[in-house]
């Protein structure tokens, strides 16, 4: 069953998970002196050599070219004595089972207790949040069964073996002669840290949660940094790294952020995995990577939160009649009215926040958010040695576009980082900022409608779609606030929703400007072809969108 299974997840997951930066595997060849892996499509295994004892931990997919890649790596199945086992998944006792190619027919398995629960059909597997059962493992391979804490010898090979359930009931991590923790599937490396293995594919993701916060307590009590080395991911020696992110799930449903550039666009494309490589280079560490996360402007939460209540709605709907059989048909009526408005309502209020939420991402195909940050900073320009004012930085990136146009300046971003926008924090902008290389930009915490800076402090003020969500104070006074911080033959760009509703006459405020001697001054409609068209202003609710330039 072993190939069959092997040929339905290539072709599934291929499908399931292309694009997404969700696996990352090493691709063949040694880490050290002690360690090898040889790719198989979007997973790995390893193999641990010490003088001239060879263990290999897990057993990949039935896969036609492990005995060739084995050659790359100078290593002869045959010398394979004791195999172990995290978990029992196809991609990792592929090769073990009956129908396998039989490379490893005389090797030992060492497999947890209970996880063995699965190999003897005590226990089914189920993953896709436990939509497919996974077939049967059949092997005739003798088994070591371990327990937590357990400690065994291979000559001169210490392994250890730390029970981490949440993946499977029984995975087992294995710590080697205190250097080297094989950790399966239980850590996620992304971009940004480890996190606790893949949602869809977990028996239990709080229990895999709390498997890694004991793994990571017992690693620092006892002063050990081991290579960390994952199953799909690679493997970093950084502890801090490897568990930065261990109490959050990697969510298979999306692209991951911050994406990892490095993560091939389809595991099972194999064309880089090559013997030249594998003989001449070594297998690099995971490291942070350099790519900035900006979130995005409609939160998922918002739209997560109006499909719930659809799915509420819908549920109330269709209970309804069941639920109050018993009542005067009016009632009913009443209540399925109700029920069925707030699912339409609902529904149609999530689907145009989806729809806001793909148009703003810096992933999609319209980045919308991009081009406005880009083109607003376009206006700031600030002398060698200035300084320059973002007002409202959210996440930080048009006060590092700003940064990076006037690289000679210093750019200073405030916010207040309001609950409202619990993904845009000072962190999260300093975290930007470090990730685009950009040294000259700060951030701290600030409020537009007083600004804690002394009259005439910048060469430049900027801001972007900050002022229209401040209620209750007149937006040309918040405007009157930002350029009082602006010294005299300073340049500004202020972009935000300029309706007469919102600002009143801003035609009017523009003359006074000039008549106060702003050179330069001009009121910019930005809904019109220059950042969006009018019908997709409308359709957005941005309308009336406006950039305010010039020079005091």
């Amino acid at each position: 069953m072993s190939k069959q299974a092997s040929q339905f997840q290539k072709t599934v997951m291929s499908l399931g998970y292309r694009g997404k930066g969700i696996f990352k595997p090493l691709n063949t060849g040694w880490i050290d002196e002690h360690t090898a892996c040889v790719r198989e499509w979007i997973a790995n295994i390893f193999f641990y050599r010490k003088n001239g004892t060879v263990i290999m931990v897990d057993a990949g997919y039935s896969y036609e070219r492990l005995r060739e890649k084995m050659d790359w790596l100078g290593i002869d199945p045959a010398s394979v004595e004791n195999i172990l086992i995290t978990h029992q998944d196809t991609d990792h006792v592929g090769a073990l089972e009956t129908d396998s190619e039989g490379l490893f027919r005389n090797a030992k398995i060492v497999i947890g207790e209970t996880e063995n629960r699965y190999l003897t059909g005590e226990v089914r597997r189920k993953v896709i949040f436990g939509a497919y059962q996974l077939p049967l493992v059949k092997t005739d391979n003798e088994k070591i069964l371990v327990h937590d804490g357990q400690i065994l010898y291979f000559n001169d090979i210490k392994v250890e073996c730390i029970l981490c359930p949440g993946h499977t009931w029984g995975h087992m991590v294995y710590l080697i002669d205190d250097a080297y923790l094989f950790t399966g599937d239980t850590i996620w490396f992304g971009a940004d840290g480890g996190y606790s293995f893949i949602n869809s594919l977990a028996e239990d993701n709080r229990l895999a949660k709390q498997s890694l916060k004991k793994l990571e307590q017992l690693l620092r009590e006892r002063n050990l940094r081991p290579k960390i080395i994952t199953g799909h991911t690679g493997w970093s020696q950084d502890p801090d790294f490897a568990f930065a992110h261990i109490d959050k799930v990697c969510n298979s449903l999306e692209k991951q952020k911050p994406f990892d550039p490095t993560a091939p666009y389809d595991g099972y494309e194999e064309s880089d995995d090559t013997k030249e490589k594998a003989q001449s280079e070594r297998l690099a560490e995971r490291t942070y990577v350099n790519a900035p996360d900006y979130k995005n402007w409609m939160p998922k939460g918002m739209v997560n939160g109006f499909a719930a209540g659809a799915a509420v709605c819908a549920g109330g709907y269709i209970a309804a009649d069941l639920l109050m059989k018993d009542k005067p048909e009016i009632t009913r009526k009443l209540t399925k009215a109700a029920f069925g408005t707030g699912t339409i309502a609902f529904g149609a209020a999530s689907a145009w926040c989806q729809m806001l939420h793909n148009r703003f991402s810096y992933e999609g195909r319209r980045k919308l958010s991009k081009q406005i940050i880009e083109g607003t900073a376009s206006y700031i320009h600030i002398p060698d040695g200035g300084k320059g004012l973002d007002v409202g930085c959210g996440s930080g990136a048009l006060a590092i576009a700003a940064a990076k146009n006037n690289p000679d300046a210093l750019i200073r971003g405030i916010d207040t980082w309001g609950p409202e926008y619990a993904d845009f924090n000072q962190k999260r902008c300093e975290d930007n900022a470090k990730a685009e290389g950009v040294s000259n930009v700060s951030f701290t915490k600030g409020n537009a409608i007083h600004l804690d800076f002394e009259d005439e402090t910048f060469d430049a003020v900027m801001s972007n779609y900050v002022y229209h969500n401040i209620a209750g104070h007149n937006k040309q006074q918040l405007l009157r606030e930002t350029l009082r911080v602006l010294k005299k033959g300073g340049t500004f760009a202020i972009h935000d929703i300029m309706s007469k509703a919102r600002y009143g006459d801003m035609e009017k405020f523009v003359r006074q400007l000039k008549a106060e001697g702003y050179e330069d001054v001009r009121l910019i409609p930005t809904d019109e072809g220059l950042f969006m068209s009018k019908a997709e202003a409308v359709c957005m609710a941005l309308n009336g969108s406006c950039l305010l330039v010039g020079r005091k």
